[in-house]
């Protein structure tokens, strides 16, 4: 199939036709003078339409020679021993709140956002050959990338992490009790359903969020998770996760009840010792494309504009065009 790297231009082949056609029903007749001189040329009832077709077709052949057009020739595909990890960053207003090291009291504070992006940041270099995802969310999931074994872009990602002053925090949507936005739960379930390969798939929540889960819903998630084979780790970024909270309770029994666990974080150490953890999980073997070739096509496209272009100086130098 063919594709152009280019598409844009393909957007002036209708704009040159539109104005070929108009030019040529407003087009002036010769004056008297010059009447003699096409009485002498030759007049067929169908030559007389070349000049104005060889000129639409150069002006298409042109641009499509601007498109670009390319043609895939081969897509190389690698086995490799991998996981499929989805990280699903808290972004909610909350995580711009000040937490104190654990480790060192001493420590300035630093906002929940930060710990999350600092570790993070350690985390991605020690997922070499593993496939993860990204998202952030709030009242709602938003995609940031698919699963990708370009740690560097995931990387590039998460340095642009900030958080939504005005966004509240979603666990269960979407359910039946009328919430209609997507949670990043449910997000990385559909997700993993569609990408996902490796055996070993875990979501891993980066929340302050102190949320609950309907009874209805939480058996729902738990039961779409053990399907599809995912286990759940909460990074809880608040004290709440530490002095286990009530309000942290739903979304630490998900977590469980899916064979993962909810690790406690105070600082970036502890963040970094929760991945550490996590990284000891099982790799299975995936096929993933590593390259497409594109073979270039556009010079066909140049030698057939640079032939009607030949052409239509011929015709009008032939044939005797009806004005």
């Amino acid at each position: 199939m063919i594709r152009f790297l280019c598409p844009l231009f393909l957007g002036l082949i209708p704009i040159a036709l539109l104005q070929l056609y108009m030019a040529y029903r407003r087009r002036a007749s010769f004056g008297y003078t010059q009447v003699e001189t096409q009485k002498k040329l030759r007049s067929m009832s169908l030559a007389i339409h070349l000049p104005p077709l060889f000129l639409a077709a150069f002006l298409v052949s042109l641009c499509l020679a601007l498109a670009r057009p390319v043609i895939p020739e081969m897509h190389t595909k690698q086995a490799i021993d991998t996981r499929d990890f989805c990280i699903a960053v808290d972004v909610s207003g909350s995580m711009e709140l000040e937490i104190s090291s654990t480790a060192d009291q001493a420590k300035p504070a630093t906002s929940r956002i930060s710990v999350a992006r600092a570790a993070i940041d350690k985390f991605i270099p020690t997922r070499q050959s593993d496939r993860i995802c990204y998202l952030e969310f709030d009242d709602e999931a938003y995609f940031s990338w698919p699963l990708t074994t370009d740690l560097d872009l995931i990387a590039r990602r998460n340095s642009h992490l900030v958080s939504n002053p005005d966004g509240g925090t979603n666990f269960d949507g979407p359910d039946e009790a009328g919430l209609t936005k997507t949670g990043p739960i449910q997000a990385a379930i559909d997700h993993f359903k569609e990408l996902g390969e490796a055996k070993t798939r875990v979501l891993i929540m980066v929340t302050d969020g102190e949320a609950s889960i309907r009874p209805e819903r939480k058996q729902q998630l738990l039961a779409q998770l053990k399907a599809n084979n995912i286990r759940v780790y909460v990074l809880g970024i608040a004290e709440g996760w530490v002095n286990n909270s009530r309000s942290v309770e739903d979304l630490k029994q998900l977590a469980v009840d899916s064979g993962g666990k909810v690790l406690p974080v105070g600082d970036n150490a502890a963040m970094a010792a929760g991945f550490d953890e996590i990284n000891k999980l099982e790799k299975s073997q995936v096929l993933v494309e590593q390259q497409t070739t594109y073979r270039d096509i556009y010079e066909y496209a140049v030698f057939a504009a640079l032939f009607f272009a030949l052409g239509l100086g011929l015709v009008r130098v032939l044939v005797r065009e009806d004005m």
